[in-house]
């Protein structure tokens, strides 16, 4: 586009941002101070469930002893001293570099400025007894996270090539439709115990190896696969505990592997079985059998004796029906067999609700997609139940039912831009939306806040542990405001660093402390203001918060064009709403004593894994994760 144009747009979307006011909340107040009620009840752990979209209040000695219950496993967890996230990183980057030009890897998109440790949180499985907890690990930001990333679209296309894979529910019902029993057989589901944390990680590599052999692929990629599969180790309450065997779920390659092994598992599984099943689907650990019923425990027995880790429980069918995948398998009476879609005794039927303030086309996408799987999975005998149930549910959640469109329009051509992410908030971003999509600009909208986020997170959280833009205040009134690719709590120590070996010319906080000695830079209270990982974003917010905070800055940053002047203005002009979480405030006996000066008192500040902690003279340093 022409700079014109592009200054058109800006000067359309900035005057209709000062005619612009925010919404009201949709949250009434009662249902907003309960959140809060609950958000300060530490004895409460609040999550969603396994499936079934519901909502669990937990005890959070309960939650606490089944997780250390799952890290006591000393067959797949081990407790180790110190965090490995350096090690790790400093491991994956080398082999990262060693092989990027043989496999063309893009080095800079795949190894991670800011690696943070893996952390470990529990969904209950409410559908089953004592509710136990599936352990996650999020390994978003982690040291090997985007190398599993580009490992798992690899090595994807190894896998899905055997008879008894299936692809998803609708191509599951096509293979059943024409399906005929006997009457000495039955349907019987085999699932394995636990996959995830049982799969044998060297048996795995060694199909994988296998596999990139067969398809003329780079073995190298089984490298890369090993340092993923065998550096896992996750954080629960400040410790650090190794992965002894098995893959982390939640590790983006984790599922494509458990299928490769699968598959090879099931392929001798059949080829050795004295027992032939006349029907055998799989879709990962979980699988849809046709077998006579007398030979059902025999052919459970010899799947469970190729290997002790990989063991396997079956469901036979009840009442003639068996569940697989949301699909219910029912036998009719003349062993034809007939589907429909399938729900757990503990699904809630809940989505979003139509009041809830996401963008009118995700709503409608709720009522789509469900009329959709109706139609996909169940035949006409039970499609009108399931169509008149999917009516209720959207009714009950407040959302509309979808108009049936009997042809479609045909979309004009358009050019081919970047699409614009906007947080959607009724009656300003969708306007932005408008003004937009006149340049051919698509937008994508996004919920600014969910219910979930006024609520403690289950995961550890390191205090400044992220990248993005911070703030540094000075008694003065004065602030400094940066950016960093890496974490925050790194930056601060450099700056730390710099005040105290005078590197005036290096560091404007330096700076701004030797021309003003009695200025007392709060180190002990840095506020993320944003947390980015991306360059370009990055620079462009720390650009608009200097020009919002009175600063001792030396420079601007990015340029931003004037168009954005008046927005920033009014901002500046509107009341400050300080929304600062302070993570650890024990310890401050005498704050006076913190600000003796400004050069005697960051001598005194260390850093430690945990974060900023105080030197021997300093009774009391908090550890800040805070933002405005």
């Amino acid at each position: 586009m022409q700079k014109e144009d592009l200054e058109a747009i800006r000067q359309d979307i900035s005057s209709m941002l000062r005619r612009s006011s925010a919404p009201k909340p949709n949250l009434p107040k009662d249902e907003f101070k309960a959140l809060t009620n609950l958000r300060n009840k530490p004895e409460l752990t609040i999550l969603r469930a396994d499936k079934g979209n519901a909502t669990v209040v937990m005890d959070t000695s309960d939650y606490n002893f089944k997780i250390q219950e799952l890290l006591s496993d000393v067959s797949t967890y081990k407790k180790v001293k110190n965090d490995p996230t350096n090690n790790t990183l400093k491991t994956t980057s080398d082999l990262i570099k060693k092989h990027s030009e043989k496999l063309n890897l893009d080095v800079k998109s795949i190894i991670p400025t800011c690696a943070k440790p893996p952390k470990l949180c529990g969904l209950p499985k409410i559908h089953k007894p004592n509710a136990p907890l599936r352990p996650i690990v999020s390994q978003i930001d982690s040291p090997t996270y985007r190398l599993a990333q580009h490992l798992a679209n690899i090595l994807s296309p190894l896998k899905g090539h055997t008879r008894a894979h299936t692809k998803d529910s609708y191509q599951f019902v096509s293979e059943i439709k024409d399906l005929h029993l006997a009457d000495n057989e039955t349907m019987v589901s085999f699932d394995v115990q636990s996959l995830f944390t049982c799969l044998p990680v060297e048996d795995c590599i060694s199909i994988v190896t296998r596999r990139l052999e067969e398809n003329n692929m780079p073995v190298e990629y089984a490298v890369l696969l090993r340092h993923c599969l065998t550096s896992g180790y996750l954080l629960w309450k400040e410790e650090f505990y190794k992965q002894v065997d098995g893959v982390a779920m939640g590790s983006p390659v984790s599922p494509i592997v458990a299928d490769i092994y699968m598959e090879d598992f099931e392929e001798k599984a059949l080829l050795t079985s004295p027992i032939k099943p006349r029907f055998y689907k799989r879709y990962v650990d979980d699988t849809f059998t046709i077998l006579p019923l007398d030979k059902v425990t025999a052919f459970l027995d010899h799947l469970n004796s190729l290997n002790s880790k990989i063991q396997f429980t079956m469901e036979l069918e009840a009442n003639n029906s068996l569940a697989f995948l949301d699909v219910l398998v029912i036998r009719n009476p003349d062993n034809t067999l007939s589907h429909t879609v399938y729900r757990k005794k503990t699904h809630t039927d809940r989505y979003l609700n139509g009041d809830s303030h996401h963008h009118p086309s995700q709503l409608a996408t709720v009522g789509k997609s469900l009329f959709q799987r109706a139609r996909g999975i169940c035949d006409s005998k039970h499609l009108a139940a399931e169509l008149q149930h999917v009516k209720q549910v959207l009714h009950d959640n407040k959302l509309r039912v979808p108009r049936l469109r009997h042809s479609e329009r045909v979309k004009p051509a358009t050019v081919e831009r970047v699409p614009a992410v906007l947080p959607y908030v009724r009656g300003v971003t969708d306007k932005i939306g408008y003004i937009l999509k006149r340049a051919s600009i698509k937008t994508y909208f996004k919920p600014p806040k969910k219910i979930s986020q006024f609520l403690p997170s289950v995961k550890c959280n390191i205090p400044l542990q992220d990248a993005g833009v911070y703030k540094l205040d000075c008694e003065c009134g004065l602030s400094y405001i940066g950016q960093t690719k890496r974490s925050v709590k790194t930056r601060v120590k450099e700056h730390i660093a710099d005040v105290k070996n005078r590197r005036s010319g290096k560091s404007a906080v330096c700076e701004h402390v030797q021309d003003r000695p009695r200025h007392y830079i709060r180190f002990d209270r840095p506020q993320i203001l944003a947390k980015e990982h991306r360059f370009l974003p990055r620079m462009i917010r720390e650009a608009i918060e200097i020009k919002k905070h009175p600063n001792f800055n030396r420079e601007d940053g990015w340029v931003l064009p004037s168009a954005w002047d008046p927005i920033i203005n009014k901002i500046k002009s509107q009341p400050k709403h300080t929304t600062a979480r302070l993570h650890d405030t024990k310890g401050i006996k005498d704050e006076q004593s913190v600000k003796k000066g400004s050069l005697a008192s960051v001598r005194e500040l260390e850093v430690s894994p945990k974060g900023l902690i105080p030197g021997p003279h300093c009774p009391g340093i908090l550890q800040a994760s805070t933002y405005t």
